[in-house]
């Protein structure tokens, strides 16, 4: 899925790496799977699927440029 420019930024944000070397893509607003369950969906690689009812994950375009 394409993200909107402010959908851009809270993925930059949550998807930076910490002091660490740890991201926070877990804790981003964005995500659609649940990380506990080893589901990484998030608006950035995935599409809603009308036809399925879900979040799918986009073939080719990973929503980053």
């Amino acid at each position: 899925m394409r993200l909107t420019p402010k959908n851009q930024k809270i993925c930059d944000k949550y998807s930076a790496y910490d002091e660490e070397g740890n991201v926070h893509c877990s804790e981003c607003p964005l995500k659609v799977g649940n990380p506990d369950n080893y589901d990484f969906r998030c608006k950035a690689n995935s599409h809603y699927s009308r036809k399925r009812k879900e979040w799918v994950f986009d073939e080719h375009n990973t929503g980053r440029d």
